[in-house]
């Protein structure tokens, strides 16, 4: 059992839902970290959205079109690789879940230098 899986385990999530959220959790450090998605987007036109989920305000909530904008379609078929689903249904989880974790490995408008993914893991909606 690798390191996600057993933090995975310790928070709860061995479900369907942390299946999908491991493969985003993947997907994540695949694409270069968090970190590197963060400034992906804050270099392009989405930077007002990556600025309220690295903020302590209400997140902006994205669409799976949003999605399919912010990555190329390789970069989200990859995720459905991983998961299991189809480009729509990737695209929906990386709509759901890269808001809540970048906002909850962030506070006052930075990712905390010791982002801890236990700590970011526990309390994601599904």
């Amino acid at each position: 059992m690798g390191l996600l899986d057993t933090i995975l385990e310790l928070v709860g999530v061995n479900d369907k839902a942390g299946q999908e959220l491991k493969g985003v959790l993947q997907w994540v450090e695949q694409q270069g970290g968090i970190r590197a998605i963060v400034n992906h987007l804050q270099a392009g036109e989405f930077s007002d959205i990556v600025k309220s989920w690295l903020g302590d305000e209400n997140n902006m909530a994205i669409s799976s079109d949003i999605v399919q904008k912010m990555f190329s379609a390789e970069a989200v078929q990859q995720l459905a690789s991983y998961v299991g689903v189809n480009s729509e249904e990737a695209a929906n989880l990386l709509a759901n879940y890269l808001p809540q974790l970048v906002d909850k490995i962030s506070s006052a408008g930075a990712i905390a230098k010791e982002a801890d993914l236990a700590s970011a893991l526990n309390g994601f909606t599904r």
